[in-house]
């Protein structure tokens, strides 16, 4: 029998803590990733396998040995127990560490980052103090026993000591608990938290108030950063415009804007707003109240959170609400919801809507390897609008934007002039054009599965006589139960479009693999990678200057990463 040992056990106990500090950070990574939304997060972790493995068999076998030497079984093999708990406490640090810095997106410690840290290292010192005074108090009849003999272990003594096994026991529940740990640092900061976003949500209503910008809010399905950049541009080469960056859409994103960003200057402030849920369009328009409202879609983008096209249609028209509550007006993309649907919506949500294909028509789209051209037409004339932008369904983020601006009372000679010098959307089919180096199609940031397709066929246009057509896509996410059924049209779609598909995680979308297989004519090369490292180097391998590459989306570590802690 093994007495418990102190200072053996506060050496252990550290090395646990320095694997605490480590983990979570890795962990928080990956909520950061997941918005902090505790439910999301631990579906990821069962998903993914990101509950600790390692350190925790490494536990399993020391705390064995432990409790066979209580018995006297193997008791030769028992001074290996405590040597196999720090091997696996280093093991874990070292598995740690190697995900955070292998990540493709790493993590920012933010200010909220930095609240939930610091109060989940908290939470793991109260967690190892406890398991330290309920080690010493599992000796028999629980009574306190101290040994502060510097001796890794002394020899065995007639009565059981179970103090020991009970501290190896504790560490492995310990190891297991450290994500629930970090979520419920965020659970006891919600009330903090929601008194800060408060005040800072006050602080930009009444800036907005003060200020009095036209309003001009966008939100759908997939399309709304697009349409905002186009929207951005063309309103700037009239009056100064301010449009939330990149793809910020939420509360506390559009609140910073406003309270760092938005002037007197602004005649207008552009607002992407995404929802998340039923209510989330209607928070939004309550912090940024919309003279005017762009919806783009309502498509399958979202059905792993709305579970329905209906639903996604409800959280989007929660914007025409809140324009019409202003008297405004809403323009909406038709080609991006189904007629059916948008009937219903617009008799349940009465107002001044302005309607694609109605008010301003698109006659033609042609693109080449210079961009696109577009022929609109509104109250019986046509206009010619040239942009270099690339994809057929930038079409429609196009006749939206300038649906949008005549709204406002921009003259067309404003907008054609505009369009002409539009710089490309970042990571959505943005395309370049290196010396000596082939055509490269970003569309990393793309969700939709409309959007996949249209990248494929600037392939087309893109590839130099000889070349080939290279796709490169980990697939798509948040298609809830049409994740299967999107994929399998994407697959067969690809082979009309590519000569080689690289296949990023195809364990995520086998019906992408198979319906790829399944239509292949004979003329592309099908492969398959665990990574978008390994896919980027074969292509940076093998590519000829007379190719066209499409990266097809980029998953976060969320979706690609091999945790195995």
């Amino acid at each position: 029998m093994i007495p418990f040992i102190l200072p053996t056990a506060l050496l252990t106990l550290l090395l646990s803590l320095v694997l605490a500090f480590v983990r979570g950070k890795a962990l928080l990574m990956f909520y950061q990733q997941e918005e902090y939304d505790s439910h999301r997060f631990y579906a990821w972790a069962v998903a993914q396998g990101a509950l600790d493995r390692r350190t925790s068999i490494w536990l399993l076998l020391a705390g064995l040995l432990a409790i066979l030497a209580q018995q006297g079984v193997m008791a030769e093999l028992v001074s290996l127990s405590v040597p196999l708990v720090l091997v696996g406490f280093i093991h874990g640090i070292i598995l740690s560490q190697r995900i955070l810095q292998n990540s493709k997106k790493p993590l920012v410690m933010t200010m909220r980052a930095s609240r939930i840290f610091w109060v989940y290292i908290t939470l793991t010192l109260v967690a190892t103090a406890l398991i330290l005074t309920t080690a010493m108090m599992a000796d028999n009849g629980l009574r306190l026993s101290l040994d502060l003999s510097w001796d890794i272990f002394t020899s065995p003594v007639e009565s059981y000591d179970w103090r020991l096994p009970t501290f190896i026991g504790l560490l492995l529940l310990f190891v297991q608990a450290l994500p629930f740990l970090l979520t419920l640092a965020n659970k006891i900061l919600e009330p903090f938290e929601e008194r800060i976003k408060a005040g800072f949500r006050a602080e930009a209503i009444k800036k907005l108030a003060t200020l009095n910008p036209t309003i001009i809010a966008i939100t759908g399905s997939f399309g709304k950063t697009s349409t905002k950049h186009i929207l951005n541009h063309i309103l700037s080469a009239a009056k100064p415009t301010l449009a939330t960056p990149g793809s910020v859409n939420t509360d506390m994103g559009i609140t910073r804007v406003i309270r760092e960003s938005l002037t007197a200057d602004h005649a207008y402030f552009i607002v992407e707003m995404g929802a998340y849920g039923p209510g989330s369009i209607e928070r939004l328009c309550a912090l940024a109240p919309p003279d005017y409202g762009l919806i783009t879609a309502v498509g399958a983008a979202h059905y792993e959170r709305f579970k329905s096209l209906e639903t996604v249609a409800r959280a989007k028209f929660e914007l025409a609400e809140a324009v019409f509550k202003r008297s405004g007006m809403v323009a909406v993309s038709t080609n991006g919801i189904k007629a059916e649907l948008l009937a219903d919506r617009i008799a349940k949500t009465p107002g001044n809507y302005r309607l694609t294909g109605q008010d301003i028509t698109l006659d033609n789209v042609e693109m080449t390897a210079g961009g696109l051209t577009l022929t609109l037409s509104e109250a019986g004339e046509t206009y010619e609008l040239k942009a270099p932008l690339y994809g057929i369904h930038q079409a429609d983020n196009i006749t939206l934007a300038v649906m949008a601006a005549r709204m406002v009372g921009l003259p067309w000679s404003v907008i054609r002039g505009s369009m002409r010098t539009m710089g490309q959307i970042r990571h959505r089919a943005e395309v370049s054009f290196g010396n000596h180096e082939p055509a490269v199609i970003n569309d990393a940031y793309n969700s939709n599965p409309e959007g996949f397709i249209a990248a494929l066929q600037v392939l087309d246009v893109l590839v130099k006589p000889g070349g080939r057509r290279i796709l490169v896509t980990p697939g798509m996410v948040e298609l809830g139960s049409e994740h299967e059924r999107e994929h399998a049209k994407l697959g067969a779609a690809a082979t009309q479009h590519a000569d080689i598909i690289l296949i990023v995680t195809p364990e995520r979308i086998p019906t992408f693999l198979a319906e790829a297989q399944r239509t292949n004519d004979g003329h592309a090369s099908v492969m398959s990678f665990n990574t978008q490292a390994e896919a980027e180097a074969w292509v940076q391998d093998n590519v000829d200057i007379k190719d066209a590459v499409l990266f097809e989306n980029n998953l976060p570590d969320l979706y690609e990463a091999k945790v195995g802690f």
